[in-house]
């Protein structure tokens, strides 16, 4: 099989130098034909880089797409660092992938739907990023996808790999919409830990990786028939499509769209042995079952082994452990014996191979009072077969070796929770006795003791400062005096424009306002569009949150367009915020043509952020065209706009 082989050129071996800077090293898998792979070192940055070296093949177009997908900047997408030929060989030298790939992290069991939701999603985003750059992917498989351990996502093959696969692409439509179907793929085979092969597209190597899904007229069996818990709106998005229509996404962009929002990707050092074979490998033996009961390569000339879906597996483990540092001190329980993991691919093995069942459990070691409890999330593969085969499925382990092989320890941990969020998810279980839990009235009364000695206070206090009141007033004139006293001051406030009236002198009042985005005519939350002119500062208008102030490279900018109830001069612009920094740039200009005209004024947002028109201008319209976003109060990139003065 191509992807558990290394390929070695007869030209770069062990210690060629490409470059005069990268020194080879030693082969890495590859799971592309003609293409060869190699750790490498860059001598003059002293840093590891990956190496592939182009043997035959479309090498001319597949160097010029690598250079098309290095002028791509995104920090998910494997950067390119330098491509070239070498004694008539072409290379392309990308930084180092780090972490596991998608196969990997599925070997054992899927991702919980919240992390597969944003892997995908954080791998859409970067695509999308793409495209706007005219690159396309064009060979999505799960060994392109990995999860470095600080939790980044890293697409790997951007462009080079379809031009290795000789995809030449087609119109823009038909590129967009590949890479969109491709994600969706990566999303099946991260809810379920099976590949739905596209049966026009056999050339791209995504299901020698991991076992096939099963086909029903057409189309793959819907994640949620596979898997329990999947939720309805990623089920349906993989059933619509992965289906015989061309319907679901059609861009990454859209797929972005309905995945959002996701939160954060926990990811954990792989424990190599729950892997199945050693830390180099990406992949287990071909053929071979690999140890722990990972997922075996199907052999190319074993009938039965090619009929994985037909297993029903039942796994409990995960295919990260958390590890915490030294030292840690983390809540929760230790944690239970993992039951030993039965898969029907090697049930025959399981069978001679299960321990006998000791008469009594042997007394636990003594364990450190805190260590945390992984939360696993158990997974049954339909036994549903492939319409395509005709192999019988496998039986079920008979009862006495299925009980054996999966019963749980004498102290069964808490179930998993269906939103389960982490690869390995590690929860603290509660330790407090159960004694400390009950309810202890002591420090309410305390309380309650307290505050009403505070007013007993302050009550004695104002009576006796009444009582000697030098002026000798009754409570009747205090009153008076005090609601009299702020009648003088309060003329000044009055004097300025609270509502939208009538001008008074030209003063300039809104009548309306809406919102501009480029990338979608409805604005960004319309709804909310006058309460920054409302003269209520509790209340704002707000652009939605992006992960970046340069809105994560969806769009450009958003505006916010003013219109006065008349033609009116403006010298000033105020705008308060509950967020600062960004850039905001203020025109003369209406919602139709937002850029048109001179900027005015700009600068960045603040609480009280005042522009000074240069010079006044007399008009009936302002544009607010926000470049940059300013820093939410929760930390974000989103724009809280208060309240709107002019003069």
């Amino acid at each position: 099989m191509i992807d558990t082989e290394v390929l070695v050129s007869e030209v770069v071996g062990r210690g060629t130098v490409l470059a005069g800077r990268y020194r080879v090293l030693s082969p890495v898998v590859s799971d592309l034909e003609g293409a060869s792979a190699w750790q490498a070192t860059d001598q003059i940055l002293d840093r590891p880089v990956r190496v592939r070296i182009l043997e035959h093949g479309a090498v001319a177009p597949a160097l010029d797409a690598a250079r098309r997908a290095a002028l791509v900047t995104d920090s998910r997408l494997v950067r390119v660092l330098d491509v070239g030929t070498h004694e008539g060989y072409g290379y392309v030298v990308s930084e180092q992938l780090v972490g596991p790939s998608l196969a990997r992290l599925v070997a054992q069991t899927p991702l919980t739907a919240e992390q597969a939701r944003a892997v995908v999603g954080e791998a859409a985003s970067a695509l999308e990023v793409a495209r706007r750059r005219g690159v396309h992917h064009l060979a999505l498989r799960p060994s392109v996808l990995h999860v470095s351990p600080d939790g980044r996502v890293l697409l790997g093959g951007l462009a080079l790999d379809a031009a290795l696969l000789g995809d030449s692409g087609g119109d823009a439509r038909s590129t967009t919409r590949a890479d969109a179907v491709g994600l969706v793929r990566l999303l099946y085979a991260a809810l379920t830990g099976l590949w739905p092969a596209d049966p026009r597209a056999p050339q791209t190597p995504g299901g020698e990786t991991l076992p096939p899904a099963p086909i029903v007229n057409g189309a793959p069996v819907a994640p949620a028939d596979l898997v329990p818990g999947v939720p309805n709106d990623l089920d349906t998005l993989c059933v619509v499509t992965l289906g015989p229509n061309d319907d679901g996404p059609h861009s990454p962009g859209e797929l972005v769209r309905e995945l959002e929002p996701w939160g954060e990707i926990r990811a954990s050092v792989p424990d190599p042995s729950a892997l199945g074979g050693p830390v180099t490998a990406q992949f287990p033996p071909t053929g071979a079952a690999a140890p722990g009961g990972g997922i075996p390569v199907p052999d190319e000339n074993d009938e039965q082994d090619t009929a994985p879906v037909t297993v029903q597996r039942h796994s409990v483990r995960s295919a990260f452990e958390q590890q915490d540092p030294p030292g840690a001190n983390r809540p929760g329980t230790p944690p239970p014996a993992t039951p030993s993991r039965t898969s029907s691919l090697g049930a025959a093995a399981a069978t001679t191979q299960l321990p006998p069942t000791p008469a009594a459990p042997p007394e636990p070691a003594p364990l450190p009072p805190v260590l945390p409890t992984v939360v696993r999330r158990p997974v049954v593969r339909s036994t549903v077969p492939s319409a395509s085969s005709s192999v019988p499925p496998i039986p079920p382990l008979p009862p006495a070796v299925h009980a054996a092989a999966v019963a749980p320890p004498p102290v069964a941990p808490p179930g998993p929770r269906p939103d389960a969020f982490d690869f390995g998810d590690v929860i603290g279980a509660e330790t407090t006795p159960p004694s400390k839990l009950r309810f202890d009235p002591t420090a309410l009364v305390l309380i309650v003791v307290v505050v009403v000695v505070i007013i007993g206070v302050i009550l004695a206090f104002r009576a006796l400062f009444s009582s000697i009141d030098p002026t000798g007033s009754s409570p009747d004139t205090d009153t008076a005096q005090t609601s009299a006293a702020p009648s003088e001051p309060a003329a000044p406030p009055a004097a300025e424009p609270e509502a939208p009236v009538a001008p008074v002198g030209g003063a300039p009042v809104i009548a309306s306002a809406t919102t501009i985005d480029p990338s979608d005519a409805d604005g960004e939350h319309q709804e909310d569009v006058a309460k920054a002119y409302d003269s209520d500062p509790a209340t704002f208008w707000y652009t939605q949150t992006y992960k970046r102030d340069d809105f994560a490279g969806f769009k450009d900018a958003v505006g916010y367009a003013i219109t006065l109830t008349t033609k009116t001069t403006v010298s000033t612009v105020t705008l308060h915020s509950n967020s600062t920094g960004g850039n905001v740039e203020i025109r003369a200009t209406d919602a139709a043509n937002p850029t048109a005209g001179a900027v005015l004024a700009s600068g960045p947002f603040g609480p009280d952020a005042v522009f000074t028109l240069n010079p006044a201008t007399e008009t009936q319209s302002i544009v607010l065209w926000i470049t940059q976003l300013p820093t939410a109060p929760d930390g974000g990139f989103r724009l809280e706009l208060t309240e709107i003065a002019l003069s």
